[in-house]
């Protein structure tokens, strides 16, 4: 994957010619006045990388949690039992109505 820069100028005359190549060279580094700005990615991509950080997010805090656990930080309790603690009336299921289906009009 190759490190590319464009300015915003060429960006902004060339931006059907860059975005349709975005996908094919990985990630596109915008320039302005010779400093970096900012980064184009393609949609796949971007969407690979918040999978992979959320994954990350929720295995650290389950490290962080058993960590806790077994030090005697937290301990933990059946929802039961901490439902009945607090005198909680169970959830009620609300049903939901059905949507009404459209009959096509035909107009004579």
């Amino acid at each position: 994957m190759d490190t590319q820069f464009v300015t915003v100028a060429r960006l902004r005359a060339e931006m059907a010619s860059v975005l349709a190549r975005l996908g094919e060279r990985g990630p596109l580094y915008l320039t302005q006045r010779g400093r970096p700005r900012a980064v184009l990615l393609d949609v796949d991509e971007y969407r690979g990388l918040i999978d992979q950080i959320e994954y990350l997010d929720d295995s650290l805090e389950a490290l962080h949690s058993k960590d806790a656990r077994q030090s005697g930080k937290e301990s933990t309790r059946p929802l039961a039992a901490v439902v009945r603690e607090r005198g909680d009336a169970p959830v009620k299921r609300v049903r939901r109505p059905r949507a009404r289906t459209q009959r096509a009009r035909i107009s004579r």
